[in-house]
């Protein structure tokens, strides 16, 4: 197995949050088993990390590649207090922390709407949004009143040129943006710090809206938006409470997208 069982357990009591943690060596998708271990009564703080995945999916039932060793594949089930019309906000918090795991081995990192995480083919933050890569993706499924499972999938040592054909143009990885491998545990830890911090705040009832636009890389940027067969193009302007885009269309008026299957991509 990649991971190394007792670091992963060291590092897991170094965050009192978790409470269990499941490691496998390979899986169909963490999400499932995490979703199945919640429908058992699993509590809050229940973490599944396994080294490879067979089948990752991301939004929309796309497919999300893990190959193993080199990846972070990981799912977190939460019992939140919140009421159901504020847990699509478990996506913003999770992708804030994950831009925290990653820059804690030093890789610039932000987001693109609605769950992509983003990273520079350099390690020069100032690179145009348009160059950065999808390092990796963010999946929520809930099941309402009583559990959520937040699915985040990472390209930490992913060695970019044996990704499959279709993915070679948009996928990035910290070890191909920084020049050298890098912990995938520190990169974890990181993560998991922060998602427990972020939730257990946002659960008390502070709002992650703001921190999660400010990382979001496409304000106040011209994009062309994919959905239900039509394009449009605009500024990406704003976001809303419930993870929505306000996207200014160029004759001044707005007009409002929702995640689902939906697709953005800068001009």
């Amino acid at each position: 197995m990649g991971w190394d069982p007792a670091e992963v357990l060291r590092m897991a009591e170094r965050i009192p949050w978790i409470r269990d943690l499941h490691l496998y060596e390979e899986v169909g998708s963490t999400n499932d088993i995490a979703r199945d271990l919640g429908e058992m009564g699993a509590p809050e703080g229940l973490v599944v990390l396994a080294d490879a995945q067979r089948a990752g999916r991301g939004r929309a039932g796309r497919s999300w590649w893990t190959p193993p060793g080199v990846a972070l594949a990981i799912s977190i089930l939460v019992r939140p207090r919140r009421p159901l019309g504020d847990w699509p906000q478990l996506t913003m918090i999770a992708g804030l922390a994950a831009v925290e795991g990653i820059e804690t081995v030093g890789c610039p990192a932000g987001l693109k709407w609605p769950n992509d995480i983003m990273i520079p083919p350099s390690r020069s933050r100032d690179a145009p949004a348009s160059t950065w890569r999808k390092a990796g993706g963010i999946l929520v499924e809930s099941v309402p009143p009583t559990f959520a499972v937040v699915g985040i999938g990472l390209n930490v040592n992913t060695p970019l040129e044996a990704a499959p054909s279709e993915l070679v143009e948009i996928l990035g990885s910290i070890r191909h943006t920084m020049g050298h491998a890098v912990s995938r545990l520190a990169v974890l830890e990181g993560l998991l710090q922060a998602f427990a911090r972020l939730y257990d705040e946002w659960n008390e009832g502070a709002s992650v809206i703001e921190r999660w636009a400010a990382r979001l890389m496409m304000l106040g940027q011209p994009v062309r938006i994919y959905a239900s067969g039509e394009v449009q193009e605009g500024i990406a302007e704003s976001v809303s409470a419930e993870g929505g885009l306000w996207l200014r269309l160029p004759d001044g008026r707005r007009e409002y997208f929702l995640a689902g299957d939906v697709s953005l991509r800068w001009l």
